[in-house]
């Protein structure tokens, strides 16, 4: 019997998926059987949008249009599963075996040492994997017997090149969906021992989270989304009774972890980030924003306007799959996604060898977060230790954070945020503080106070006086650190002042 169907759907779920397939609908290219890229857009790489199309996407899609399963969408979904199926690397031997180009587009790896995530991502594997898992778990009766095998055929590659890999319980969304991989290839093909591996990567990963209530990939605005999808495949797809009482148990602690961090009035959760490609989830599309979605419905949820062009929009492509594996999230959780609750201190301990503490202030107008990594975790562009979100008006947010080189530790407490790096290897460094907000006077922007539209910073520093710039939308001030000077920790202490603590 076939699966699912979106009129299985509650409300929000439909409005997801059917929102997600209009959206995907518009970007399917026929001629080659693969969703095409928005021409507004630039994919990971930085391709123009125009002429790439994407593999993962597809995997995505095609789920889509067999929980759709409207006129013609059958027949597209066997299309563009036999389309992907194609550009799988079968390539026994290799780092990148059974994973996928991410692109036609990209030339293949080379042979002869090839460079992780520079020219192939080993995480297709787990991502289309997955995918193809639940369509025949749900929809094998729809499809082509042919296609059926030669998407057992390409499982089974992924599989062998997963085993290989080897993926440790800390890489958190990856972890997750290869042990559901493993579950689902070891009862599909008879293979007991893959059943083993995935619960012992199961129980590792469930190990390190109950120790402190956090995974290792902490606060990631867009793996969180995919953190929570694949507890979902454990929870209810999961043929091993350990992964789906462990699915269940982390999936419900985590939403209440979330919950904590959630502003509902800035539909925006609070820093730290671990991961994160944006600052405002109500720009870009974060994986996590529609997970909320099917828990409040399009209007009150953290994302962009559709009518608009869609920030990391290759994202949206997942929104179906999504609604069909289904939102479980705690009722004493879900007020906190509806309204604002109370302000709150939150202290999260995430690992403890080396030490990390994760710390916000959530109030109603201002949100400060900040990670205390013991110097562990270096700089990079998706890791941000310290942050500032702020409410200017009811739908216009307000945010700040810290660009650097050097590995910092930050506190976030009420209304204040301080920052302290103690590593200083020499040479001139920077600590770049980019803000977001309306347009405003730079000329408010001094050393020590940033007199900003709805807030007021107060800074205390050791480090020289800032160069202020604007780049595009966001303004920058850029405090310099010679390498001549004294090796003493530099350190910044911003108090905030929003309208609703002024006096």
């Amino acid at each position: 019997m076939p699966g699912t169907h979106l009129a299985d759907l509650n409300t929000p779920a439909r409005e997801l998926a059917e929102r997600a397939l209009d959206w995907l609908d518009h970007r399917w290219d026929a001629a080659v059987g693969l969703l095409r890229l928005p021409d507004d857009a630039l994919y990971e790489a930085g391709h123009d949008g125009a002429k790439v199309h994407l593999v993962r996407e597809t995997a995505w899609y095609a789920l889509g249009l067999l929980l759709r399963n409207a006129g013609g969408d059958l027949a597209r979904a066997t299309q563009a599963v036999g389309a992907l199926l194609a550009y799988q690397f079968d390539t026994p031997g290799q780092p990148y075996h059974g994973t996928w180009y991410r692109s036609p587009h990209e030339p293949p790896p080379p042979a002869e040492n090839p460079v992780i995530w520079q020219d192939y991502d080993p995480n297709w594997r787990e991502f289309i994997g997955t995918a193809l898992a639940l369509m025949l778990i749900e929809y094998e009766p729809l499809l082509p017997a042919n296609l059926v095998r030669r998407v057992d055929v390409a499982l089974r590659r992924a599989i062998a090149g997963t085993l290989e890999r080897d993926v440790p319980a800390s890489y958190t969304n990856i972890a997750l969906m290869t042990a559901f991989l493993l579950q689902f290839g070891a009862l599909r093909f008879g293979q007991p021992a893959w059943t083993a591996a995935a619960e012992r990567l199961a129980a590792e990963v469930l190990r390190r989270f109950q120790i402190n209530g956090a995974f290792d990939e902490y606060n990631s605005p867009t793996y969180y989304g995919i953190d929570l999808y694949a507890l979902g495949l454990w929870r209810s797809y999961a043929a091993s009774a350990l992964l789906r009482a462990a699915g269940a148990e982390m999936e419900a602690a985590l939403w209440r972890d979330i919950a904590l961090f959630y502003h509902a009035g800035m539909r925006n959760v609070a820093g730290p980030y671990d991961r994160s490609y944006g600052m405002d989830m109500r720009r870009y599309v974060a994986c996590l924003g529609m997970w909320i979605w099917l828990a409040t419905g399009y209007e009150r949820a953290p994302f962009p306007d559709l009518a608009a062009p869609l920030e990391h929009g290759w994202d949206f492509a997942v929104a179906p799959v999504f609604a069909l594996v289904a939102l479980q999230m705690p009722e004493d959780a879900r007020p906190h996604f509806v309204a604002f609750q109370n302000p709150r201190q939150i202290e999260r301990v995430i690992a403890a060898d080396p030490r990390r503490v994760a710390t916000a202030w959530v109030a109603e107008r201002v949100m400060l977060g900040a990670e205390d990594s013991s110097s562990s975790h270096r700089a990079g562009e998706q890791f941000h230790p310290a942050t500032i979100h702020w409410l200017i008006m009811d739908d216009t947010v307000g945010w700040i954070r810290l660009r650097h080189a050097m590995p910092v530790d930050a506190r976030a407490e009420q209304n204040k945020l301080a920052i302290t790096c103690t590593e200083h290897p020499g040479g001139d460094q920077e600590f770049v503080f980019q803000i977001a907000a309306p347009p405003f006077d730079l000329m408010r922007l001094q050393a020590y106070r940033w007199d900003l539209p709805g807030l007021m910073v107060r800074i205390a520093t050791n480090a020289a006086r800032p160069i202020v710039e604007r780049d595009g939308d966001v303004v920058e001030l850029r405090y310099r650190v010679s390498g001549s000077r004294p090796r003493a920790p530099i350190q910044f202490m911003l108090h905030v002042e929003a309208p609703e603590s002024r006096s």
